[in-house]
């Protein structure tokens, strides 16, 4: 009785996180490929900058970023997150894990073979 209370209390927390992540547009998005852009001495500001390609449906986008690096902590390769396409297909919101709305500029994007 005890496990089948377990079980049914795991089910409903996955199903809800689940839901949640279907809300508002948002699909789930896998990170391909991360990686912290090269800094350059004579721009500071670009300390950090990211490269991220993130898999969302049948589509693989390449992205740049441009935030603090505690944003970006628990990011790593075939971790998911919920995300959408603005109309315009310029950018890409992803919700973190903390429900910070990151918005993630599209520079390409390909269907992989």
């Amino acid at each position: 009785m005890k496990r089948f209370a377990i079980l049914l209390s795991i089910s409903l927390a996955l199903a809800s996180i689940a839901a949640y992540a279907q809300d508002e547009g948002f699909q789930n998005a896998t990170v391909v490929a991360f990686e912290r852009a090269a800094n350059d001495a004579q721009h500071p500001e670009k300390a950090d900058n990211y490269n991220i390609s993130m898999r969302l449906g049948d589509i693989i986008y390449k992205c740049h970023a441009n935030a603090p690096v505690t944003v970006f902590n628990d990011w790593t390769i075939n971790k998911q997150f919920p995300a959408r396409v603005s109309p315009n297909g310029k950018v890409m919101q992803v919700k973190n894990f903390d429900g910070q709305l990151i918005e993630l500029n599209i520079v390409g994007k390909k269907k992989p073979k």
